[in-house]
């Protein structure tokens, strides 16, 4: 019965997805994160670089928090 209520309560968790500054070097960007995303790996537009300015941008509902590309 417990193991149904901890899945009950990390169900209603919620994640943010952000862009941490310090790690995300627009000069030098390859799309590392865009490239482990595993959403995008299924086909997905989680995360989208933009041409000019090359910041990440990451679609909070697509997102799952699986922090790989942070």
């Amino acid at each position: 019965m417990s193991r149904k209520k901890n899945f009950e309560e990390t169900d209603k968790l919620t994640r943010i997805a952000i862009v941490n500054a310090d790690r995300c070097k627009p000069k030098r960007c390859r799309q590392e994160c865009k490239k482990s995303c595993p959403v995008v790996r299924m086909g997905k537009l989680c995360i989208e670089v933009t041409p000019n300015d090359k910041i990440a941008t990451i679609s909070e509902e697509l997102c799952i928090g699986c922090g790989i590309c942070v």
